[in-house]
Order: C-alpha cells, then structure tokens, then sequence
C-alpha cells in the first residue's frame, strides 16, 4: 500500500476541481509523468505556469492486514488536502471531487498566472491522501497517508518540484543578496534537531551565533543587518553532522 501512495503523491498534491487536460498518451504502466526523478518544467516568476500531469492508477497491489498480505483490488484514490504550495499556484483535477477510480487514466493540472517575487523561496507541500481497497473480506479497506517531502523552490530563474529525505541538510541562498537591513535564509532539514547558525566576518571573526530547534522540512532564518558593517560575509549551518557554508552581502 504504501509503494502505492508514495508513487501517486506526486500528481496528487496538484489535483482540484475538473480540470480541463488529456492525458499524455505515451505513458502506459501506472505511475505519474512527469515523476518525482524527472520533475516538473520550470516556472518563471512574471510569467504564466501551466503543466499537465499523467496520472495512471494501479488496479491492484498488496497489503498487510492483521499481519496477513491480501491481495487486492484498488478502489479509489482521494487527495482530502494539500498545504504548502505558494500563493499563486493552484491545482484542478480532471476527475471529480479529486478521487481517482483503480486502474484509471487521468489528468490534472497545476497552474499559476504569473509567479511573483514575493513568492521566493522554498515552500513545503504537505500531502494528505486515503485508498480504499477491496481485500474480499466483505468490507473495504482504507488507509490515510501524509507525505511531507515534497517543496517547491520559487527564484527568479526557476521553480522545481523536489524532494528531501532523512538525510537531507541543505542550505539555500540569503535574499536578498546583497542583504539590505532584513533578509531570509532558508535551510532544509530531513529531521527534527539542533541547529547552530553562525556568521563570519571576512576576517574569520564570529559576529553572531543563533541556536535552532529545527523542524523537518523548510525553516526558515531572519537576518537584520542593521549592526553589520558593510562587506562580505560567511554564514553556516551545523546539525552536528553536516556543516554547510554560503556567502552574504551586506549592503546598506
């Protein structure tokens, strides 16, 4: 079941009301097109997005009930939420109410009229899913799922569709840069643990240090420059494990 769900997530979060869009014929065996590896097309902020996403069902598949493996049939698939994505983009689903018949070929769509720079930055997308399936036990059987390891990262340039897992530490870019009074630093974390943020001067000279309780997914830093002279710097991130460095601007 939950190979099932893992697959079908991706076309899941972008999935809405009736969406007007034919699936790509090319695409046969049951998965999503594009998937998770291949990603989605960029998106350029001031200009519209629009994708269209292939979503064949699995028919059938096996699950672990009461400690016993059933072989059974899929029934349907129903996204019930997705949180996360930003502000402009949307999502619509050729088939109604969002639920997806087993062994189906459907279509959705995930738009967006025009990016805006205000969406910058990496935003997680939570995904809630349920399948129902028929074990022939006289009554159906179904699962709730949450999938949280999808972001979208929104620049100037692009914005792609990725995906992190538990060993996941990675550090994203201060904006703006040059920093200017405020600014956001975004860190991806694949779990829930300490964080030091340190920046440097030129020099090598600690200037501030900030201890974080970091939550799985995106998180994000607020930067005031106000008592940093102008230049550059180094700042950091370290879980312990990983540290990983990036450079700063400041400039007021």
């Amino acid at each position: 079941m939950k190979k099932i769900l893992l697959t079908l997530t991706l076309a899941l979060a972008f999935i809405g009301v009736q969406a007007q869009c034919t699936p790509d014929p090319q695409f046969t065996l049951p998965g999503i097109y594009p998937d998770s590896a291949t990603g989605l097309s960029n998106a350029i902020v001031g200009q519209a997005y629009n994708e269209v996403i292939t979503i064949i069902s699995p028919l059938d598949t096996s699950v672990l009930y009461n400690g016993i493996v059933l072989s059974v049939t899929v029934q349907t698939i129903a996204l019930t939420s997705v949180t996360g994505l930003p502000p402009s983009f949307s999502y619509d689903c050729a088939a109604p109410n969002c639920i997806f018949a087993g062994g189906s070929t459907s279509c959705a769509v995930l738009s967006s009229p025009s990016p805006t720079i205000s969406e910058i930055g990496s935003h997680q997308i939570i995904m809630n899913t349920t399948t129902t399936v028929d074990a022939g036990i006289g009554f159906p059987i179904t699962q709730d799922d949450v999938v949280d390891y999808y972001y979208i990262n929104v620049t100037n340039a692009t914005s792609v569709i990725n995906q992190f897992h538990d060993f996941t530490f990675e550090l994203k870019d201060v904006f703006p840069n040059p920093v200017n009074n405020n600014a956001k630093i975004q860190f991806i974390s694949g779990n829930s643990a300490d964080v030091v943020f340190t920046v440097f001067n030129y020099l090598g000279e600690k200037i501030e240090e900030k201890h974080i309780a970091a939550s799985r997914g995106v998180n994000d830093i607020e930067v005031s420059a106000n008592d940093y002279a102008n230049g550059m710097y180094l700042y950091s991130i370290n879980n312990g494990v990983q540290i990983v460095s990036k450079r700063m601007i400041i400039a007021n």
